[in-house]
């Protein structure tokens, strides 16, 4: 039975309200960032016509693109009731299926965007402590802290050995590595209008064609 015979398969048949639908199909011939639903109710074989998701920002080639994922439960609506043009409108957490965080504080600080590999982008509004972080899968991250009276940026690898530090209250940066730190260019430059220090705890090289020291 096809999704139209299982509501009566008329043009003026419909369905009012919202529905629950799970992501049967997201490779739309088309391109069009569609998707085609089953429904709970109805066997699995019941696809529904493609479905046009509703999204934040849409233009020419331009706007936000989070395509559902096959087996995701979404929430489905229907133009003016007519099963032949559904709309994507929502996507839905279950028991089966959590969110990537909670509110178990209940202060409802952090918003969060969290993909299958794991990659997540972390806005956090916790008064005097806020910050936003992307990570990746792996374990890579950029940190902007917000903190108050301890604001800094920060980019770290999954090691967490090799780092770089921007501090705008010491206005300072730094640059860690776990094993060696290397600058290399036609031209290097480094000048200070303060005092310069080199130290090293082993043997101190300096090698070039001349060397100069004034």
């Amino acid at each position: 039975m096809s999704f139209p015979e299982f509501v009566g398969g008329g043009s003026t048949d419909g369905i009012p309200g919202v529905a629950v639908g799970i992501v049967s199909d997201n490779k739309d011939p088309e391109g069009k960032g569609r998707v085609k639903v089953t429904f709970p109710w109805r066997e699995k074989r019941d696809e529904s016509h493609w479905a046009r998701i509703a999204v934040p920002m849409a233009g020419p080639a331009v706007g936000t693109y989070f395509l559902p994922e096959v087996d995701d439960e979404v929430l489905v609506a229907f133009e003016n009731g007519d099963i032949h043009y559904p709309y994507v409108v929502g996507a839905l957490w279950n028991g089966q299926d959590p969110p990537p965080t909670n509110n178990e504080s209940g202060t409802n600080d952090v918003r969060m965007i969290r993909t299958r590999s794991g990659h997540e982008v972390v806005l956090d509004d916790t008064k005097n402590a806020g910050a936003v972080e992307i990570r990746t899968g792996a374990g890579h991250s950029v940190r902007l802290d917000d903190a108050a009276g301890s604001e800094q940026i920060t980019i770290t690898d999954k090691s967490e050995q090799n780092s770089i530090s921007f501090d705008p209250n010491a206005g300072s940066i730094e640059l860690r590595g776990g094993t060696t730190v290397s600058v290399s260019a036609p031209t290097v430059e480094l000048a200070g209008d303060g005092n310069v220090s080199v130290e090293a705890g082993g043997v101190l090289t300096l090698k070039g064609a001349m060397v100069k020291i004034n």
